[in-house]
């Protein structure tokens, strides 16, 4: 009996998995290692092709905005270095959820792109009425930091 409790507190290192992910590539391989999916079954969750993701995990490409809330979804976490706690970080994390670039939030918005994006940069804050906007968008998801 005592092998037995020695080899349950020995931990076998997993082939591939990260203990510190750092980038974006590192946090989706070990999801993906965690879910115990291959990267074909990840690939047909994502409707992204078999290689998308293996220059996702190498660090060789980084998934489209569009990709965004699938992968989320899929991770079950947001896989982005994100300050939530501020008005910039949430604005981000909102854009990466519904899946939607500065381009076409700020157009939504009604706002210029450099606006956005100085309001994501947290140079500005927006005016009161779109502020008002902006909450009440932030209500329909739930933003935590990963």
């Amino acid at each position: 009996m005592p092998f037995n409790d020695l080899r349950n507190t020995l931990r076998i290192p997993i082939k591939g998995y990260i203990d510190t992910p750092t980038t974006l590539g590192d946090k989706i391989r070990n999801r993906r290692i965690e879910l115990q999916l291959t990267i074909q079954q990840l690939a047909r969750l994502l409707k992204v092709t078999e290689e998308a993701i293996v220059y996702w995990e190498y660090n060789r490409g980084q998934p489209k905005v569009y990709n965004y809330p699938k992968l989320i979804e899929v991770l079950g976490f947001l896989p982005f270095d994100i300050d939530t706690s501020t008005l910039g970080g949430k604005i981000i994390a909102y854009r990466y959820t519904k899946g939607l670039s500065r381009k076409k939030f700020s157009k939504l918005l009604g706002v210029d792109e450099s606006t956005l994006c100085n309001w994501e940069g947290n140079k500005y804050k927006p005016v009161k009425p779109i502020l008002k906007i902006l909450e009440n968008l932030f209500k329909e998801i739930y933003i935590e930091n990963s």
